[in-house]
C-alpha cells in the first residue's frame, strides 16, 4: 500500500499524477471518515423561514457513497396547500462532460410523503391559508405540532448504522431536562452528552437512554424504535408521565410532583 505525498518545488513539472493525488486524497479521506454513515444528512443544513421562503443552510449531506457539499445556502419558496408538504432532497448524477462526473442535489416540495430511491426528507409542514410559517418552537412537544409548524421529527438524518433524530430535536430536550427540579443520573449524563455533542448523538444512545430510564423494558422490537416512538417516550420523561410493558399488557405510571 502505497501514499504518495506531491512535492511542489521551483523547477519541477506539474504532472497530472500529481493533481490526481491531491484529488483522491481531499475526497479519499472524507468518503473513509463517514463510510459507515447511513444516507441524510451529515452536517448543518439547518432549515428555517424567511418570508415565503424555506431557507436550506449550508452543510454536508450523504447519499450512496458520494458526499455532497452545500457551500452556499438554498431557497426554496412555499405556499399555503391545505396539507402536508415535505421538502426533499433529490440526488443525481450526470455524466455528459468527458471531463468530470456531476454530482448534483436538488430540492423539492413534494406532496408525497414518501421518499423514493433518490431522495431524503429535510423538513415537512402542513400551512393552511391565512398561517404563517413558523420555525420557533416553544417547547419540546411543540416540535411536532401538526399544522403551521416546520417539523424535524421526520428528517432523514445520517448516523453510524442508522440514522438519528434531528440534532434540533435533542438539543431541545436537553434545554428543557435542564430545567427540571428532579432529574436522575441518567437524565444528566444524557443532557450533557447532547450538549457536549451539539445535538449529534448516535440512535443506540438514544435508546440506552430510554431503556435506562425503564421506559418498555420489553421493548426489544426494532420497530418499536422509530423517530416517532423515540420522540414521544422523551416527551413523557419531560412531562413525567412514563409508560411501559409488562408481559405485553400495557400500563401507565404517572409521577406526580
Amino acid at each position: 500500500m502505497e501514499n504518495r505525498y506531491p512535492l511542489f518545488a521551483g523547477g519541477r513539472i506539474l504532472k497530472k499524477e500529481a493533481l490526481w493525488d491531491m484529488r483522491d486524497y481531499a475526497y479519499g479521506s472524507m468518503q473513509l471518515q463517514y463510510m459507515d454513515y447511513t444516507d441524510g444528512i451529515v452536517k448543518g443544513c439547518n432549515v428555517r423561514v424567511e418570508g415565503n421562503c424555506l431557507v436550506v443552510g449550508r452543510g454536508m449531506l450523504k447519499y450512496g457513497d458520494f458526499l455532497y457539499l452545500l457551500q452556499e445556502e438554498a431557497r426554496i419558496p412555499f405556499a399555503a396547500k391545505n396539507r402536508t408538504v415535505v421538502l426533499k432532497a433529490i440526488f443525481t448524477i450526470k455524466a455528459g462532460n468527458p471531463d468530470y462526473l456531476s454530482y448534483q442535489v436538488d430540492f423539492l416540495l413534494d406532496q408525497d410523503v414518501e421518499r423514493q430511491e433518490n431522495q431524503i426528507e429535510i423538513c415537512r409542514f402542513h400551512l393552511r391559508e391565512g398561517s404563517a410559517l413558523r420555525d420557533i418552537y416553544t417547547d419540546f412537544a411543540d416540535m411536532n405540532t401538526e399544522y403551521d409548524t416546520v417539523n424535524l421529527l421526520y428528517a432523514t438524518v445520517s448516523g453510524r448504522g442508522q440514522g438519528r433524530l434531528h440534532p434540533k430535536i435533542l438539543l431541545q430536550f436537553a434545554k428543557e431536562m435542564q430545567g427540571h427540579d428532579k432529574k436522575s443520573i441518567e437524565d444528566v449524563a444524557f443532557y450533557y452528552h447532547i450538549l457536549q455533542q451539539s445535538g449529534e448523538v448516535e440512535r443506540k444512545v438514544v435508546e440506552a437512554y430510554l431503556q435506562d430510564r425503564q421506559i418498555g423494558k420489553n421493548y426489544n422490537n426494532a420497530e418499536m424504535w422509530n423517530d416517532e416512538q423515540c420522540f414521544e417516550w422523551l416527551e413523557r420523561i419531560l412531562s413525567r408521565k412514563e409508560n411501559y410493558w409488562d408481559n405485553g399488557n400495557k400500563k401507565k405510571v404517572i409521577f406526580i410532583e
